[in-house]
């Protein structure tokens, strides 16, 4: 084995360098040799103020040979090196050609006669001098997307991961997503992965180290002879901006722009969506159907979306006979289509049902394997069945029979209990997703994540929109559950990918205007849906409605640029909100909603953000038809911001901030 590593890294050393610098014009990484002999990223500077970000400690430019390549995207370098269980190993380094993002990530492959046992997958490891003292990290827990933060400079040892989807809440589970920052530069981390991860962190005054990697239980890999595999990608954002809302929006256009670059998709847009699911669960039927299609013109939904409970069977997506008549469902989604919204299809076709007088369980299904009692259904063998053409062929047929636009994937995907190990499953879906995002290039694909938690920065390359929690309640604890996690988790998503959804307004008063207003307001901030039985929602409580859908359409423009403060809800917040500034600074938009504010108050809302020229109008979206839209300086409203005030009954307030 090692013979053969060291004929490959001889033929190696006449293509590349031994020191090697990717460098795009804003950062330069120096690439080199770590202490224990592996390929590292040796330092990064940030090239307008000649200045250090970090320095690996103990590096060696002269050890380790580097090869450099570009590509559309990406300058490219690699480096070969011994990794896990004596395996040859290429370590990749990319940096974006513009901009400040690079990644990383580890190819391991079996020359050998034999299969090989590989305990651990390594992603990233380093100890960086950092020039400040001060580095504090913040994370975001899973599905409630609450920022978690601690300084890391005193010694401090801190461990975060999830266990086998990259954002289980199982066992204090988090997103792949951190920041760490003294202040005025910002490293921005994120994972591309789908499966279990870990990461630890340790700081000094003067040193961060930190690990990346799979655990011996996400990782359960054995690589037969002549295979290749190539591991999770880690990803490094620099940003040097001391306000958090320019450094936040640096970071989500880079990601935003890469991922475009990398998946395509249809554009960033911000769709009004229509759901059944907490109002039927798996009850949805013909009737049902029909009765929606009759109440759906107010409402000028952009997609009717289909959820679980309209097929036969898992593995059989066809509608139920006993809720469908024949062409029954079709004709419905056709008719659909003919008011304007297009169809959206929920499916999870990594399951299949084994009928219960079946001895033995067929060759698709993975052994030992899972069996979720929810939806009846065996979890295939991805990684041991050609699972991207099977996906291909099942999004074609929804594409094909019921004409989808939107396709909303949900459920377990992987399970401790497998055949090829849980890294082999988790490489076999995202290959299949990413053929499918490029099959299909104008598909809507929604990430359900609280189904199949999975939220990480492959998911939210390959998908426009993330369900971000499930939750079936209605009225105001709904409410604030919904704007609670959606402002959460605007810290590490782009508005148009956060999707919340009021359910059943019926269940609520139907004369209670203001809380109509809260509740379809909560979701505002990023894209937003109704679940329902539309027919049940009286007169009085629709228009209101309607007249919400106009305002978060409104609200479009001013979330292009993803520059916002964000008003997150702490105990005793009077408000809890969002201030979008349109892209040039000139105009902004003011979401608030109360919180824990009793009685009547009035509070004045920073609007730092917004250019100091000039006059600008200011319109109340609850105010009369009569009433005149205020005039207001920039300079005042840059400088003092702006009072709003809520009287005992109002429960939320829209501002449209606009130039004259």
């Amino acid at each position: 084995m090692r013979s053969f590593v060291g004929s490959v890294l001889c033929a190696f050393l006449s293509l590349g360098a031994l020191a090697l610098e990717l460098n795009n014009g804003t950062v330069a990484v120096h690439l080199g040799q770590s202490e224990k002999g592996e390929p590292c990223i040796a330092s990064v500077k940030w090239i307008p103020s000649a200045s250090t970000v970090f320095k690996e400690l103990h590096n060696d430019t002269e050890g380790v040979v580097w090869r450099q390549s570009e590509d559309a995207v990406f300058l490219r370098a690699e480096a070969e090196f011994i990794g896990p269980s004596g395996l040859p190993a290429k370590r990749i380094v990319e940096l974006t050609k513009s901009g400040s993002l690079l990644r990383t990530y580890v190819e391991l492959t079996n020359p050998g006669s034999a299969e090989v046992a590989v305990a651990t997958y390594p992603i990233w490891e380093a100890d960086w001098s950092l020039p400040k003292k001060k580095r504090t990290f913040t994370n975001w827990h899973a599905l409630s997307f609450e920022p978690y933060s601690e300084n890391v400079s005193q010694g401090k040892k801190i461990e975060i991961g999830s266990r086998l989807h990259s954002s289980d809440d199982i066992e204090k589970g988090v997103n792949p997503y951190w920041v760490i920052s003294d202040g005025k530069t910002q490293l921005y981390f994120a994972l591309a992965w789908c499966g279990g991860w870990q990461a630890r962190l340790s700081g000094t005054d003067t040193a961060l180290h930190f690990s990346i990697s799979l655990p011996k239980n996400e990782t359960q890999l054995k690589l037969a002879p002549s295979e290749r595999i190539v591991g999770p990608i880690a990803e490094l954002t620099i940003v040097r901006e001391s306000e958090e809302r320019l450094s936040r929006a640096s970071w989500l256009s880079q990601r935003c722009s890469l991922a475009r670059a990398l998946f395509g998709g249809p554009a960033p847009s911000y769709p009004f969506t229509y759901n059944h699911w907490y109002t039927t669960r798996f009850a949805v039927d013909g009737p049902f159907l029909q009765r929606q299609l009759d109440n759906l013109d107010p409402y000028s939904f952009d997609y009717f979306i289909v959820d679980a409970g309209w097929y036969r069977c898992v593995g059989d997506w066809t509608p139920d006979p006993a809720k469908f008549a024949p062409g029954q469902f079709e004709g419905i989604l056709a008719e659909v289509r003919k008011k304007g919204p297009k169809i959206g299809i929920w499916t999870c076709p990594q399951f299949m049902r084994v009928p219960k007088d079946v001895k033995e369980l067929p060759k698709e299904v993975d052994q030992p394997g899972f069996y979720r009692k929810f939806i009846d259904g065996h979890l295939i063998d991805m990684a041991g069945t050609d699972f991207t053409s099977y996906l291909l062929n099942h999004v074609a047929a929804l594409r094909s029979q019921y004409q989808a636009d939107w396709w909303k994937y949900d459920q377990d995907f992987f399970t401790d209990q497998t055949r090829h190990g849980v890294m082999k499953n988790v490489v076999a879906l995202q290959n299949a997703l990413g053929a499918v995002r490029a099959q299909y290039p104008e598909l809507m694909i929604e990430n359900c994540q609280s189904g199949g938690r999975m939220l990480n920065e492959f998911t939210f390359g390959i998908a426009q929109n993330q369900w971000i929690r499930d939750g079936g309640s209605t009225g105001p604890k709904h409410a604030r559950a919904i704007l609670r996690e959606v402002l959460g988790s605007l810290y590490i998503l782009p508005p148009w990918t956060s999707n919340r959804w009021i359910n059943n307004p019926d269940q609520n008063d139907p004369n209670d205007d203001e809380f109509t207003r809260l509740y379809c307001r909560s979701a505002f901030p990023g894209t937003w849906g109704i679940v329902a039985d539309l027919a049940k929602i009286q007169p009085r409580q629709r228009d209101i409605i309607v007249k919400e859908v106009a305002n978060y359409r409104r609200l479009t423009p001013y979330k292009e640029g993803y520059v916002y403060d964000v008003l997150y809800p702490e105990k005793d917040s009077s408000l809890a909100g969002i201030v979008f500034y349109a892209p040039n600074g000139n105009g902004a938009a003011i979401l608030l909603c109360r919180w824990d504010g009793a009685g009547a108050f009035t509070q004045t809302v920073p609007l730092s953000g917004l250019t100091g020229r000039g006059h600008y109008r200011v319109t109340d979206a609850d105010a009369s038809s009569q009433s005149e839209p205020q005039s207001v300086s920039g300079r005042s409203l840059h400088k003092e911001g702006i009072a709003v005030t809520f009287d005992t009954v109002r429960q939320s307030a829209l501002l449209f901030i606009d130039p004259e």
